[in-house]
């Protein structure tokens, strides 16, 4: 499952990430060539949720993030804080971090953290959480757009879809620790809640079984 970072436009992201570090006093580089990076030429709404997989799965990010609209596909989708976004909503005192999600259709046997680990070349140093889904810190020696080696992962499963989630951010940031691990464990609940609630949805709307009869046809079946 791929888990990098799949659209150019994303590259901004790290570029917000790159400010933000150095101006908390965080010394890293992401990026080597911010400027290559070329700006949409329609402003795009950064997102609170959205549906992916063909509507399968809805995607829920952690308060205080939005989904980059640009990056979204059926399959992958990369957040980061909505400050840093432009969102109105604001940030919420979230952690910052450039978090990725990568869906796809489950297989037979299904997809474990470690297989997920494996197809990503990324070690697992340490599990981070006791109960509910397993968040473990990670390394990666192939991190995107040059952000920290050190990690978090997870994954789930979804409506029959496995859901990857990587959430990296500057050393010293929150998001490395148990807040980034409690950050993912309940964009897990969100997307999980409202990917039923999606599905209640279409499977309790009202379904045309004939076809509308037209003005003339109503009437004259007053008549009848």
């Amino acid at each position: 499952m791929h888990t990098g970072i799949c659209k150019k436009t994303v590259l901004g992201l790290a570029t917000f990430l790159t400010l933000s570090a150095c101006a908390e006093g965080t010394s890293f580089s992401l990026l080597e060539k911010a400027n290559d990076v070329t700006p949409e030429t329609t402003p795009m709404v950064p997102l609170l949720k959205a549906q992916m997989a063909s509507g399968a799965v809805t995607l829920v990010p952690p308060s205080g993030y939005c989904i980059e609209p640009s990056s979204l596909t059926q399959k992958f989708a990369a957040m980061a804080r909505c400050d840093l976004l432009d969102a109105e909503n604001g940030a919420l005192d979230a952690p910052i971090g450039l978090l990725t999600a990568s869906v796809a259709k489950s297989k037979a046997n299904g997809v474990s953290l470690d297989d997920i680990m494996n197809a990503s070349n990324s070690t697992k140093v340490e599990t981070m959480t006791e109960g509910g889904p397993e968040v473990v810190r990670a390394t990666t020696e192939n991190p995107p757009l040059g952000l920290p080696k050190t990690h978090l992962r997870t994954a789930t499963k979804i409506d029959g879809h496995d859901l990857s989630l990587a959430l990296f951010s500057p050393v010293e940031s929150d998001a490395q620790g148990a807040r980034g691990a409690s950050m993912l464990q309940n964009m897990i609940k969100t997307s999980h809640d409202a990917t039923i609630a999606q599905d209640v949805v279409v499977q309790t709307s009202p379904i045309e079984t004939q076809p509308k009869k037209g003005l003339r046809a109503t009437l004259a079946g007053f008549f009848e």
